[in-house]
C-alpha cells in the first residue's frame, strides 16, 4: 500500500500520529473520517517496512498499529518508536486480542489496546484522549527538563559563586595576615625608637640597643660594628652570650660578614651555610653557628652593622631577619643623630669583650644617673627578662 500523507500544511506544532494498519477499510477509516476531526498531522502505513520508513524520518507523538500485520507485530515498533522518540505514546488495535499481548500491552505504557471492530466515534474519542494524556506528559518532560537545565545551571552559578567566595576569603585572610604583619613591624619599630630615644649617649645607645634585640630575637651573641675614617669599620659593642669577644674570634666574624653584609645587604645564614664561608681554623673559633647580619645606611651610607650569632640548633627565623632589617635603618638614624649631637661622643672602647680586660671593678662599678636597666650586661647582673 501506498504511504498516505494527509494535511501537509497542518502547522508544526501539530501532534503527530502514526496509523499502521494492512486493512484497507481502517486506513480510508482513518483517513477520511477521523484525521479530519482531530487536529494533527498524520501518517498512513500499511506494513510493518512502511512504518519503519516513516519512523526515520518523521518525529511521532502517537502511534496507532494493528497488533497482526503481514510482516511482524505491531507491538516490534514499540521499541523502535521509543528509541527514535523517547517520549512518544502508543494505542494497539486487533481483531483477535490475547492476554499476553494485553499484558505486554500494559507492561510497556500503551496507552490503550482496541479490540476491532470499532466505530468512528470510538477512535476518535480514544485518539483524543491520548493525544491530551501525550501532550500533559510532552508538556511535564519539557518542564522537567526545563527544570533539569535550570538546576545544572544554577549549580554551576553556585560552584562559581562559591569559587569566588573561597578566593575572596583567601584574598581577605591574606590581607587580614599582611595588615597583620606590617602592625607588628610598626609596633617593633616604634618599640625600638623610643628605646633608643632613652638613652643619654652612644654608649648607652648600643647598650639598649642589644638588649633590645636580646628580648625580641632570643639570646645570642652580638656584635655592633662602626664606621670609622675611610670607610673603616671598628667593634663598637659586643655582647657575649655563649662565646666571648676575642680579638681572633672578633677577627673571623668581621673577615667572614662584615664585608658580604656591606656588599650584599640584610643577610642570614644557616650553620651549614656559614661554615662554608670560614676557614677550619676560623670554625673553631665559631663552632656551628647561625647568624643573621644586616647594615645600617643613613643616607645611601652605612654607618654601622649589626650581627647575632649562636649555636645552630636554635636557628633564627625569618621574621628574626625581618626584625633586623627593618630597625637598622632606625638604628641608623638615631646613631647619626647622637653623634652629630655630641661635640665629644663617649669612648666604646670599654665595651670591648677581651678577657684581658675583665676586671670585677670594671663590672661592679655602682649604678649612676646615666645609666639604666639595659646597662645590666656592663655590670655583670642577670637578665632582667
Amino acid at each position: 500500500m501506498q504511504i498516505a500523507e494527509l494535511d501537509e500544511k497542518t502547522r508544526s506544532s501539530e501532534p503527530v500520529v502514526l496509523v499502521v494498519d494492512d486493512e484497507t477499510d481502517m486506513i480510508e477509516l482513518f483517513k477520511d473520517v477521523v484525521q479530519p476531526a482531530i487536529r494533527c498531522k498524520m501518517y498512513l502505513a500499511g506494513s510493518m517496512t512502511e512504518a519503519r520508513r516513516i519512523l526515520t524520518r518523521h518525529s511521532i507523538d502517537l502511534l496507532v498499529a494493528d497488533v497482526h500485520l503481514p510482516d511482524g507485530s505491531g507491538t516490534e515498533l514499540l521499541e523502535e518508536l521509543r528509541l527514535a522518540s523517547p517520549s512518544a505514546g502508543a494505542i494497539f488495535m486487533t481483531r483477535h486480542p490475547t492476554v499476553d499481548e494485553t499484558l505486554f500491552a500494559l507492561r510497556h505504557g500503551v496507552l490503550d489496546y482496541l479490540p476491532k471492530p470499532f466505530s468512528a466515534e470510538q477512535i476518535q474519542k480514544q485518539l483524543r484522549a491520548a493525544l491530551h494524556k501525550q501532550s500533559i506528559l510532552v508538556r511535564n518532560e519539557k518542564r522537567l527538563i526545563r527544570l533539569k537545565t535550570a538546576v545544572r545551571e544554577l549549580n554551576k552559578a553556585r560552584h562559581t559563586v562559591s569559587q569566588k567566595v573561597d578566593i575572596l576569603c583567601n584574598d581577605l585572610v591574606q590581607s587580614y595576615g599582611e595588615i597583620a604583619s606590617q602592625f607588628h613591624e610598626v609596633r617593633l619599630a616604634e618599640s625600638f625608637r623610643k628605646t633608643l630615644e632613652s638613652a643619654n649617649n652612644l654608649e648607652q645607645m648600643l647598650c639598649h640597643t642589644m638588649d633590645w634585640l636580646l628580648k625580641e630575637a632570643g639570646y645570642s651573641n652580638i656584635a655592633v660594628w662602626l664606621a670609622g675614617e675611610q670607610n673603616q669599620f671598628e667593634l663598637g659593642a659586643y655582647m657575649k652570650y655563649t662565646l666571648p669577644g676575642e680579638k681572633r674570634r672578633v677577627e673571623a666574624l668581621k673577615e667572614s660578614m662584615l664585608h658580604r653584609t656591606l656588599r650584599e645587604g640584610c643577610i642570614h645564614l644557616s650553620d651549614q651555610e656559614y661554615d662554608q664561608l670560614l676557614s677550619p681554623a676560623d670554625r673553631k673559633l665559631l663552632p656551628a653557628q647561625t647568624i643573621i647580619s644586616s647594615p645600617c645606611t643613613y643616607l645611601g651610607e652605612a654607618v654601622a652593622v649589626i650581627m647575632l650569632f649562636r649555636d645552630g640548633k636554635c636557628p633564627f627565623r625569618n621574621e628574626d631577619e625581618s626584625m633586623l632589617k627593618n630597625i637598622s635603618s632606625i638604628f641608623a638614624t638615631m646613631l647619626a643623630t647622637m653623634i652629630d649631637s655630641q661635640k665629644k661622643p663617649d669612648t666604646t672602647d670599654d665595651l670591648w669583650d677581651d678577657p684581658a680586660d675583665h676586671s670585677e671593678e670594671k663590672f661592679k662599678k655602682p649604678k649612676n644617673k646615666s645609666e639604666s636597666d639595659a646597662d645590666w650586661w656592663k655590670r655583670g647582673e642577670s637578665p632582667p627578662f
